[in-house]
């Protein structure tokens, strides 16, 4: 019998790196809400090109077995925003980190996302889906 899907669904903590370290290591904030194999949400991350400020974006995906593969769009999109950003990655530790790669035009990186809140979180939301049942 086949498993349920891992539930993507609630906060993550994240970082994504630039190519030969042409840029810096840069944390994010995604929020995500899945729905059978398919998910959405927004990233907020530090604004590289206006300090101090935040860049939002909003995210659509799927996910297949451990593979996951989405999105990302920014909104109001300022002056080197203006691209979508496609991430492919692999969930690990039991679904608790996604690991992959990030691709932009002709440039690409690595990127890491935890989930916000760890094993007891993920814990939490499965039993309060089990409830909900």
């Amino acid at each position: 019998m086949a498993s349920a899907p891992i539930d993507l669904s609630g906060e993550w903590d994240g970082q994504f790196s630039y190519p030969a370290g042409n840029g810096p290591v840069t944390p994010f904030l995604a929020t995500l809400s899945q729905r059978g194999t398919s998910f959405t949400g927004t990233i907020m991350e530090p604004d590289l090109y206006l300090g101090g400020a935040t860049a939002e974006a909003t995210v659509i995906g799927v996910i297949a077995g451990h593979a996951v593969d989405f999105t990302k769009t920014y909104r109001k999109a300022t002056m080197g925003y203006e691209n979508p950003v496609d991430y492919v990655g692999q969930l690990v530790d039991k679904g608790e980190r996604i690991t992959g790669v990030w691709s932009l035009l002709d440039m690409n990186g690595t990127f890491e996302m935890t989930r916000h809140g760890g094993a007891e979180a993920h814990v939490e939301r499965e039993e309060t889906v089990e409830i909900e049942r």
